[in-house]
């Protein structure tokens, strides 16, 4: 009996092509389809990696995102150092911000501001050389009929006017020793003289409670010495406090009643170099530059 052949495109000869594709698969099919159909090893990681419980895939960090995260720290780092300079020093501030500012101001050049520059305030043995400011200091009580004398003394002073500066302090005085001050002042600082005028003059006005009378015999008895004393230490001291200045290299305390005195007893007097000069009482004539 003969066995039916089917045809070469029948039913027979199409499963037998399926089952060729099945066992050897084409060359032209994708990679990925393949891996799929064939079940190969990367695939099927892939695959669990998508678990919900397993490890999710990230996919490599490039160059360029290392430089960014580089340059993010170093800005951050930049920030931080200009926060620290600007809490720590003003003067950066300044320069980031420096606001309105007067052109060509020097330092301290405020109106209601002194500034005094003492390295070169000290007195030496030739002052005039070096025009070393002077403060003459005089305490007046009861003094108009001195004055003339006084300004007679002043007139002739050798040691440059306008380096000497006058002070003087006016206590417990029942005379016209103010007004008449004032009025002497005023003829010798308006003298023709352009050597004549002196610096600056202060006139203060003060009293102490000095009871004393000007007398002779009250003011040198001993009696009077103790309190009459104390009384013309604190006059002295509060007309120096009053009238000193950071410029004067010497202070000159004089009396209103002095008679006779050298013309250049200030020059004398700096020519010794010391600190203090006083006079000494005694029965025997002092030398010619220490006679007042």
């Amino acid at each position: 009996m003969n066995r039916h052949q089917a045809f070469a495109n029948g039913f027979a000869a199409q499963r037998k092509r399926d089952d060729d594709a099945y066992s050897h698969p084409p060359s032209d099919r994708s990679d990925l389809e393949s891996k799929y159909i064939w079940g190969m090893q990367d695939l099927v990681e892939d695959e669990k990696s998508d678990h919900p419980f397993g490890h999710r895939f990230e996919p490599r960090k490039t160059s360029l995102h290392s430089r960014n995260n580089i340059k993010k720290l170093l800005l951050t780092a930049a920030v931080a150092v200009l926060l620290i300079l600007f809490l720590l020093f003003p003067s950066v501030r300044k320069s980031f911000f420096p606001g309105k500012s007067v052109p060509n101001q020097e330092p301290f050049d405020i109106e209601t501001l002194r500034y005094y520059d003492l390295e070169d305030v000290q007195g030496t043995s030739r002052g005039w050389e070096r025009e070393e400011r002077v403060l003459l200091c005089t305490p007046l009580r009861d003094a108009a009929p001195h004055l003339p004398m006084f300004f007679a003394h002043l007139r002739n002073f050798t040691y440059p006017h306008h380096l000497v500066d006058l002070a003087f302090l006016v206590s417990d005085s029942k005379d016209n020793t103010e007004q008449l001050l004032s009025d002497m002042l005023e003829a010798q600082q308006a003298d023709p003289d352009p050597s004549q005028p002196y610096g600056e003059i202060s006139v203060i006005h003060k009293d102490f409670g000095q009871a004393v009378s000007q007398d002779v015999e009250s003011r040198h008895g001993f009696a009077a010495q103790a309190s009459r004393r104390k009384l013309m230490a604190q006059a002295r001291n509060w007309l120096l406090s009053a009238a000193l200045r950071p410029y004067h290299s010497w202070v000159y305390w004089r009396d209103a009643d002095v008679e006779t005195c050298p013309f250049t007893i200030i020059e004398d007097l700096m020519r010794h170099d010391k600190d203090i000069i006083v006079p000494s009482k005694s029965d025997r004539p002092l030398p010619p530059h220490l006679r007042c």
